[in-house]
Parts: C-alpha cells; sequence; structure tokens
C-alpha cells in the first residue's frame, strides 16, 4: 500500500478529475504565512474639499476608522507602528515614581510640511512625555551610539560598584 494521495481520484461519478477527493486537511504544499498588506483608504482634504488617498505605513496599528471619508486636515494624517515601553522609577520629588524611559514609536506623517517627516521615522522618548523626534536612519544612529558609550560607563560603574561593595564587607566583617 503507498503512502501517498494519487494525483487522480475517481470520484463517484466515474469521471477522473485531478486533485479531486484529496484528503482535507493535509495540504499539497507547506502553506506560507499570509503577509498583511498595508491598508489604503480616503480622506477628504479640509483645505481644498478633494479626496486625498493614504497607504498606511507596514505595521501601522492606528485606528483610521475615524479619519476614512471624514474632513481632515491632511497634516493630521500620520500612522504608528505598536511601541514597547519600559518603565523605572524614577526619583524627583522625593519619592520614587514609575516614568516610561527610552520608549520610541516608528512613525509617518504622510503630508506633514517637512519632507523628512513623509518617510517613516523614530520618535524616542528619553523619559515620560520628553522627546527626541522625526529621527531619521543616521540620526537614531547617533543616538545609539551615544546610549552605547553610556552604557559602556555604566557597565563600568557597575563593576566598580561590585568591586568596593566587596572591599567593603570585607572590611567592615560582614
Amino acid at each position: 500500500m503507498s503512502d501517498t494521495v494519487p494525483t487522480y481520484v475517481k470520484p463517484s461519478g466515474g469521471m477522473v478529475l485531478p486533485f479531486a477527493g484529496l484528503l482535507p486537511g493535509i495540504p499539497s504544499q507547506p502553506s506560507a504565512p499570509a503577509v498583511e498588506q498595508p491598508s489604503t483608504w480616503s480622506f477628504v482634504d479640509r483645505d481644498t474639499d478633494k479626496p486625498k488617498t493614504v497607504t498606511c505605513m507596514p505595521g501601522c496599528v492606528l485606528d483610521h476608522s475615524t479619519d476614512i471619508g471624514a474632513p481632515r486636515y491632511p497634516g493630521d494624517i500620520w500612522c504608528q507602528a505598536p511601541r514597547q515601553d519600559v518603565t523605572l522609577p524614577v526619583n524627583s520629588n522625593g519619592k520614587p515614581e514609575e516614568y516610561r524611559v527610552l520608549s520610541s514609536t516608528l512613525n509617518v506623517r504622510p503630508f506633514d510640511e517637512k519632507l523628512s517627516a513623509r518617510l517613516p521615522f523614530v520618535s524616542l522618548e528619553i523619559i515620560d512625555d520628553h522627546w527626541i523626534e522625526d529621527l531619521d536612519p543616521d540620526g537614531l544612529e547617533t543616538v545609539i551610539r551615544t546610549l552605547g558609550e553610556r552604557l559602556e560607563d555604566l557597565r563600568q560603574a557597575h563593576a566598580d560598584l561590585v568591586r568596593t561593595r566587596a572591599e567593603y564587607i570585607a572590611r567592615a566583617g560582614r
């Protein structure tokens, strides 16, 4: 007995059809994951009363349902990918509070007056609502390099802390 499904099977009517009657649930070839296409939609330009078409940036998670077909200023249209937030307890007034730090958003504003914002860019939230905005790839690389240098300094501070603590505990006889 063969372990393969025949190329031709005979349906009950006697006629031979290619691939008819293949077992359901057994794909003939592996299926590729579906690639989600960016949505395309239109709004009415509030300045000109004419429709404008927008194709969302890949990965856009904003709900544009209230923009579709509605009068909008073109500069108010934008797309954003999901953001990953991290918080740390920051003491700014004598009591530590959780603040978002080093959060980034990938955005595009397709009709912005600044041409650079019409291409995807990153805005980096340094700490709760304090941003470095509209970073192109080179600008973001500069920030990453700067923070990387600070990270090396923090690693050195950590090594110094571990060494100093161990010496302190040894001297104190703890």
